[in-house]
């Protein structure tokens, strides 16, 4: 594993030594609509919590060229590790998954004192948003990092004429055994693939 997610499963350890998640993301989604008025791409903007953010810098220099090289190669590092992952993002139509074209446009930068990682992810297949019922979540399948749009940074649609689509947030409904279990979780149980689809959102759109 390069550093970003290996510090994040791993270097961690003291922030989060009994449960899951181990991290959190701020996650803020644009979805965006060619003239035609289909799906192109979603667009992703993260925003890494203090503490991890910190334990990637650690040791660096405030304005040093070390802390601007780590800040600056992390887009890189991190895309490249979320790849065969299909980047934490879960895309369907009609209930059909639908796949994503390699990641190339991403950048990283710091907001105050934490890391913001921005990226377009490109449909395969573009979509009609009219003829089919899409959906999306923004995930970590084990549910090592925890990802939510805050409220005030809802998803937004852009398109390029005025299309009539909304996007619409259903929050995650986990039961009380779900939520204990990933309670019982400590850092050397090994991931549990699926852990974080009971615990990710899902965002319609929904376009008339």
């Amino acid at each position: 594993m390069k550093r970003p997610l290996a510090t994040l499963t791993l270097a961690l350890a003291p922030f989060g030594l009994y449960a899951h998640p181990h991290a959190w993301i701020d996650v803020r989604s644009t979805i965006v609509l060619s003239a035609e008025g289909l799906i192109s791409a979603i667009e992703e903007e993260w925003l890494f919590d203090d503490l991890y953010s910190a334990a990637i810098l650690e040791g660096l220099k405030e304005d040093s060229p070390e802390k601007k090289a780590v800040v600056s190669d992390f887009a890189a590092e991190v895309i490249e590790n979320l790849g065969p992952y299909g980047y934490f993002m879960r895309i369907t139509a009609n209930g059909r998954p639908i796949k994503l074209n390699t990641v190339t446009q991403f950048k990283s930068e710091m907001k105050d004192q934490q890391l913001r990682l921005s990226f377009t992810a490109p449909l395969a297949e573009p979509l009609d948003p009219m003829r089919s019922d899409v959906s999306f979540s923004v995930y970590d399948p084990t549910y090592f990092i925890h990802m939510t749009h805050r409220p005030q940074d809802p998803p937004t649609i852009r398109s390029e004429k005025n299309h009539s689509c909304r996007a619409r947030v259903k929050p995650p409904n986990p039961t009380p055994e779900d939520i204990a279990r990933a309670f019982a979780l400590d850092r050397a149980a090994t991931p549990e693939e699926g852990l974080g689809d009971v615990f990710a959102e899902k965002v319609s759109i929904q376009c008339e």
